[in-house]
């Protein structure tokens, strides 16, 4: 810092992240959360972090801080908007049609689902995601960076009482980050950076169980040989978990002409054991299915006679899920045509394959383990920058990314399919303030339709469905950046 007057700057502009962080609700939907503001969001990504004093690079890119060229903090709102439809066929255990019928009983928790008519159904969400970011330059070398992300999340809804109730009701996990990054330019065309973070995930999932056709999809002989009818009884699951978890990330810039910006970026997986709670919400009949003796017999009830060495508690107990948050690379490109216009690349990979399984325990006991295999995913964007006039810049990007779900284990939570990212966007420098700019963005996502041809495990009642899911979503942008 040159005086004290910048110090001073520094530490309020500090203090006031600090307080849009502890205090803005935060939730995010689909499978990766870009971390980006407003300007970000108009490029559709390309580029990434490497346009001129971004202070997205704080998380996006920490090598990129360097080539900052002064202090700069940015505040940034994201308005969601994710619509799901799903058309085509359930049919349960037996093979016989599941209809869109209320699955609970009036006074049984979470009677409040309404009656749908429509095909098959219809789920989605609307969000609001804010982040933020820091950046001050140290000297002629060295930066520091500061920022609040939502690096990955997911969340969809379905009505309680549609055909898919056996598959998936609520699914909603967020994670939010709190990360420190320092960068050292080794010279005046090359820097390196790295970064810590510090994040806290958040889960919730709940859906039907019909126990009787689980029973008997798993032991029909044992059970007397008998195919239970599907349907009967209400139980509805409810799981909440959260946990604290910490990675490291880093990267690295290289400007081969004062015209272009070469970076690489490297974010590490992250280990992520979730523990909490599950609640199993049960009319009578249910509930005694539970807790009660086998009417066929044996020592247990008619779950632990399906299922040796399962035992449901429906008042409540402890419950743990692994959901690692897989690792990510980035290559951005950047080229400054002339004083107007420029323009930036990119190509990100993520390593969804680490994501084999979503699998719920109890202390020793698995409840449930539900298979995924997801691959790994690519994502291209390009995208760019056109000054106007001094106070206005437009912008525009288009951006391809890969869905890591399969055909064969693709389900109603995250019936995903490979997308397409169209972006506009506006930035405008207020005058009246010095340092102040603000910007705005919108981004229509175009969603492939996808096939819904699976079967649930047989814990879950062993339903299957076969039909297709439609998706679409929109995102508007507005972010406030200040340079001091």
């Amino acid at each position: 810092m040159n005086n004290k007057k910048q110090q001073v700057q520094v530490l309020l502009g500090l203090a006031l992240m600090g307080g849009v962080m502890v205090a803005a609700p935060v939730q995010a939907g689909g499978f990766s959360t870009p971390t980006y503001g407003a300007q970000g969001w108009g490029r559709a990504f390309g580029g990434g972090s490497l346009f001129k004093n971004d202070p997205s690079s704080a998380y996006n890119n920490p090598a990129a801080m360097a080539f900052v060229e002064h202090n700069v903090a940015q505040f940034t709102v994201d308005y969601a908007r994710i619509k799901i439809k799903y058309k085509g066929e359930a049919n349960n255990y037996l093979g016989n049609p599941v209809t869109n019928t209320p699955v609970t009983d009036e006074g049984f928790p979470g009677s409040d689902a309404t009656l749908n008519n429509n095909d098959g159904g219809e789920g989605g969400f609307t969000a609001w995601l804010p982040t933020g970011f820091m950046v001050m330059p140290l000297g002629d070398r060295f930066a520091f960076g500061l920022s609040q992300v939502v690096p990955q999340g997911m969340r969809s809804t379905w009505d309680s009482d549609s055909k898919l109730r056996d598959f998936a009701v609520d699914t909603k996990i967020e994670t939010v980050g709190l990360t420190g990054s320092l960068s050292f330019k080794v010279n005046d065309e090359f820097s390196i950076g790295g970064g810590v973070i510090v994040q806290h995930s958040k889960g919730f999932v709940s859906q039907n169980i019909d126990l009787l056709a689980a029973a008997s999809n798993s032991q029909s002989e044992l059970l007397g040989g008998i195919d239970f009818p599907a349907g009967v009884g209400g139980a509805l699951m409810r799981v909440k978990v959260d946990n604290i978890s910490a990675g490291w990330f880093t990267g690295i810039v290289w400007k081969p002409t004062p015209q272009d910006t070469l970076g690489l970026n490297y974010h590490a997986k992250i280990k992520n054991k979730m523990t909490g709670k599950y609640n199993i919400y049960a009319d009578q009949f249910s509930y005694n299915l539970m807790t009660q003796p086998s009417p066929f017999g044996g020592s247990g009830t008619l779950v632990e006679e399906a299922y040796p060495g399962l035992k449901l508690f429906p008042d409540g107990a402890h419950a743990s899920t692994q959901l690692d948050i897989p690792a990510t690379a980035a290559f951005d490109w950047v080229h400054q045509f002339n004083d107007r216009f420029t323009l930036g690349a990119s190509v990100a990979w993520t390593q969804w394959s680490s994501f084999k399984d979503l699998t719920l325990k109890s202390g020793d006991i698995t409840i449930v383990s539900i298979p995924y295999n997801y691959k790994d995913t690519w994502m291209y964007s390009v995208g760019g920058d056109f000054r106007a006039t001094d106070e206005l810049t437009l912008r525009a990007g288009v951006a391809l990314d890969q869905t890591p779900t399969r055909n064969s284990t693709r389900d109603p939570r995250i019936p995903d399919g490979d997308r397409t990212f169209l972006s506009l966007g506006a930035g405008y420098e207020v005058k009246a303030i010095k340092g102040l700019s603000l910007d705005v963005a919108y981004s229509h996502q175009f969603v492939q339709e996808v096939k819904l041809k699976t079967k649930n495990v047989d814990r879950l009642g062993g339903a299957s469905l076969d039909g297709k899911a439609e998706s679409s979503g929109d995102v508007v942008s507005v972010s406030a950046t200040y340079a001091f």
